[in-house]
C-alpha cells in the first residue's frame, strides 16, 4: 500500500517537472547533490565522517588492486544516452546500470529513453530503485513498480542507505522487499546496496538473503569484506560519456555471466 506521504510526493513531483527538466541539463556539474541517486546517503555519511572517505582521483582512474571488471552505473543526472555513447559503452563494458525510480512514485526521467535504447543495440543492463518503503507492504510495492517499469533489466537492485521504515523492522520490510522482487524476476539475480557501516547496523541479518551485496566503499583498497560488486567511486572520468560518474568492479569471483544471465 502506498502511503498518504508518498502521494503527496507524486503531487509535488508533477508541479516541479518542468523545473526537473531544466535541472537535469546542469545536474552532471554537481553529480554528489542529488537525493535519490545511488550513494546519496553514503555521501552523506562521508560528510559526517571525512576520515572514512580515502579516495583518490587519480588512483581511482588508474585502477585499483583487484581483478573484477569495471562497470558504470548512471542515472538521469547523467542525461539521456545517445546511440554512439551505447556504442561506445558497448565496446568496453559487458553490461550497465541505471536507475529506475526513487521510491515507488518517482520514476527517473531517463529511464524509458535509456532502456529502450539499450536494449535496442544489446548492451545488458541491471536497474536499481533508491528505496524509500516504510513497512514490508510498502517494500513489496517498489519492487513490483521497479519490475512493471524495467522488465527487460537483467538484474535487480534494491538500494536501501537510509532508514525510511516506520512501522515494523527494517529485516522484514527489507525481507519483504526481496521476496517479491524474487518472485516476479524468477532466476535474475537480485542485489542489496549500501555502505558498509549502514549495513552492519541495520542490515546483517537480511544481506545474506539477497544474492549477492553491492558495497559501497570510496576506498583506494580492496574491501575485505565479501561482494558482489564495490562501488570504489564517484568520480571515475568515462570517456565514453565525458563526464564523471559512478564506478564498480565486479568481484573477482563472479563474471559477468553471473549477473546477466
Amino acid at each position: 500500500m502506498v502511503s498518504l506521504m508518498k502521494k503527496g510526493i507524486v503531487a509535488t513531483c508533477a508541479l516541479a517537472s518542468t523545473a526537473l527538466v531544466s535541472y537535469s541539463a546542469n545536474a552532471a556539474e554537481q553529480p554528489n547533490a542529488q537525493k535519490g541517486t545511488m550513494g546519496y546517503g553514503y555521501k552523506q555519511y562521508l560528510e559526517k565522517h571525512p576520515d572514512k572517505n580515502n579516495q583518490s582521483k587519480v588512483q581511482t582512474e588508474a585502477g585499483t588492486t583487484q581483478q573484477g571488471n569495471r562497470v558504470l552505473d548512471i542515472s538521469e543526472w547523467q542525461g539521456d544516452l545517445t546511440a554512439d555513447q551505447v556504442k561506445k559503452l558497448k565496446d568496453n563494458y559487458d553490461f550497465i546500470i541505471i536507475r529506475a525510480q526513487y521510491g515507488s512514485e518517482n520514476v527517473d526521467t531517463s529511464l524509458e529513453h535509456n532502456s529502450e535504447l539499450l536494449d535496442k543495440y544489446d548492451l545488458p543492463f541491471g536497474v536499481y530503485s533508491y528505496s524509500m518503503y516504510e513497512n514490508p507492504d510498502d517494500a513489496r510495492y517498489e519492487a513490483q513498480t521497479l519490475y512493471n517499469r524495467a522488465p527487460k533489466a537483467s538484474f535487480y537492485i534494491n538500494d536501501f542507505e537510509q532508514n525510511s521504515v516506520t512501522s515494523g523492522s527494517i529485516d522484514d520490510s527489507t525481507n519483504a522487499w526481496y521476496d517479491e522482487m524474487k518472485g516476479l524476476a524468477g532466476n535474475k539475480k537480485v542485489l542489496l546496496y549500501s555502505y558498509q557501516n549502514f549495513m552492519e547496523e541495520n542490515l546483517t541479518n537480511t544481506v545474506s538473503t539477497y544474492d549477492g551485496f553491492w558495497l559501497a566503499n570510496y576506498n583506494e583498497t580492496q574491501p575485505s569484506r565479501e561482494y558482489a560488486l564495490w562501488q570504489y567511486t564517484d568520480q571515475y572520468h568515462s570517456p565514453e560519456l565525458d563526464q564523471d560518474v559512478d564506478a564498480n568492479y565486479t568481484s573477482p569471483d563472479k563474471d559477468t555471466s553471473w549477473f546477466i544471465s
